[in-house]
């Protein structure tokens, strides 16, 4: 647990908290779930919050409180062809602002707690301090890399989706439909999240517990948009596995066509030879062909002479 206490300007180690900070109106926490309860009295959190972080859910919710905001959200990352979530949960208020993140081997999510930390020691170390207009710029980049991280998500998704449409538009495979399914799954899931995702930029706007300050509120206005971008590129990915699916389709369809068109073809051949094996094959007592000592061959030729006609006319009709 890291706490960053901006009224003192001072870092505390995790044993000298949180007696040494109780006057402190100005915190920035880092801390993992466990942690939480370690200040849930000191902050007045309501328990249900508490819950939130200790029991991951990865739900996406946004809930306003009596002094502060807690929004519980989730962070994504493709690994293996799967997509895999981190939650995160957040308390926002004017005195203070919390940070929840769970234990996690993703190198992006350290990317993002580097981020937010070094900024935090920024405003601490800097010599002139707003609490609450840093508060709205860590929080500003905290939702600003999280979007970043799924937009990264959502075009190499995109890009994977491309690569497997012109493997099936080259050669169709046996393993190509699991692909898909995979894909889809994966875009509908993004697609789930970032949905709750483009309910909270209008939430945070809501700035119910004046958290937002006036000269920052152009930021969360462009958050607000960019979440409703990402859900609409969310949907665009969604569509694209659907296209693919519909190319895979088409291509089955038309691989089938062709073994029906070959079969066709067999048939038209062989259709006329059959016949006149089938006549010859009657045994009628009086069929002149079979006395003449010409008739083996002229029918052998004739069979020739049939086929190769047939072979020229669906030459000239371009069916070959």
């Amino acid at each position: 647990m890291i706490v960053m206490d901006y009224t003192e300007k001072k870092e505390y180690s995790q044993d000298s908290f949180p007696d040494a900070c109780k006057n402190s109106n100005d915190l920035f926490i880092f801390c993992k779930p466990s942690d939480v309860i370690r200040f849930f009295s000191l902050f007045d959190l309501d328990e249900s919050t508490v819950i939130d972080c200790m029991d991951i859910d990865e739900s996406v919710r946004f809930t306003a409180f009596n002094g502060y905001d807690f929004a519980s959200l989730v962070h994504a990352e493709l690994k293996d062809d799967e997509v895999f979530f981190k939650e995160l949960n957040l308390y926002i208020s004017r005195k203070y602002m919390i940070l929840v993140i769970p234990e996690h081997d993703s190198k992006k999510l350290t990317t993002l707690e580097e981020k937010i930390l070094e900024t935090a020691r920024g405003f601490l170390n800097g010599n002139s301090y707003n609490a609450i207009e840093s508060f709205n710029q860590l929080l500003f980049i905290f939702f600003n890399t999280l979007i970043a991280h799924f937009s990264d998500m959502l075009e190499l998704l995109e890009d994977k989706m491309q690569a497997l449409s012109e493997d099936i538009t080259r050669q169709i495979e046996d393993d190509h439909f699991e692909e898909i399914q995979d894909l889809r799954s994966m875009a509908y899931t993004l697609k789930k999240v970032l949905r709750s995702f483009s309910y909270i930029g209008l939430q945070i706007l809501c700035n119910e517990n004046d958290f937002i300050i006036k000269k920052k509120l152009f930021l969360f206005r462009n958050l607000d948009t960019r979440f409703r971008k990402l859900y609409d590129f969310s949907e665009n990915v969604y569509g694209l596995s659907t296209e693919l699916l519909n190319t895979y389709d088409s291509k089955i369809t038309q691989k089938t066509n062709d073994v029906i068109n070959k079969l066709a073809f067999v048939t038209l051949f062989f259709g006329p030879l059959t016949v006149i094996t089938g006549i010859y094959g009657m045994n009628f007592e009086h069929m002149p062909e079979l006395d003449s000592p010409l008739g083996y061959p002229l029918t052998i030729i004739a069979m020739i002479v049939i086929s190769f006609g047939i072979y020229l006319i669906m030459k000239k009709k371009k069916w070959l």
